[in-house]
């Protein structure tokens, strides 16, 4: 009896911590193999009047996504009200701010380096700033940050650039929470 109890206690345990951090994986298959992924999402909200686009960051209650070609992706979405995390696609030649929805932490959208079409070959260890890049930096650019944005902060506003894969990671989290995401620009 002892045991059972303990064995159900355990699996209690187990069901809640995954619940607390889920994986949403989209249910439609991407190979011959049966491999499942989720597929980027166009565009990000746009703030009404301005046309300016927002990308949120939240870690705390956030859903990561396992993407067929970019693997692990945690803590980046469209606009500012996603619990999913994503692969943002962004028009080129538009305006962005990056949005912290975390309530508890503070986050950066930090520029780790060029992914591909195919495959984003994510550092080790953090690579990118957490220095904010100067007003209507391309976010493409090699050590642009938004820098430190603490709870319903935004960032400068930037520009999406130049067409492009552009991996992104947040300078407190990217080793321990592996927050990242990739950033495509068309």
């Amino acid at each position: 009896m002892k045991t059972s109890s303990v064995f159900i206690a355990v699996l209690a345990l187990f069901a809640a911590g995954c619940a607390a951090h889920n994986s949403v994986i989209d249910p439609a298959p991407v190979s011959a193999s049966n491999s499942i992924a989720a597929r980027p999402v166009d565009g990000a909200s746009s703030d009404s009047g301005t046309g300016t686009l927002t990308v949120g960051i939240r870690l705390n209650g956030e859903a990561s996504i396992i993407d067929s070609r970019y693997g692990f992706i945690l803590g980046y979405f469209k606009g500012k009200t996603s619990t999913t995390s994503q692969v943002v696609v962004l028009p080129m030649g538009r305006n962005v701010k990056f949005q912290n929805e975390d309530g508890f932490a503070q986050h950066t959208a930090s520029f780790l380096g060029d992914a591909t079409r195919n495959s984003a070959p994510w550092p080790t260890t953090f690579t990118g700033s957490g220095v904010p890049a100067p007003r209507g930096t391309a976010i493409g650019t090699p050590g642009f940050s938004s820098g430190v944005l603490a709870f319903g902060q935004r960032s400068a506003l930037y520009t999406t650039g130049a067409p492009g894969f552009y991996m992104f990671g947040c300078f407190f989290h990217y080793v321990s929470d592996e927050m990242r995401t990739v950033i495509i620009v068309r």
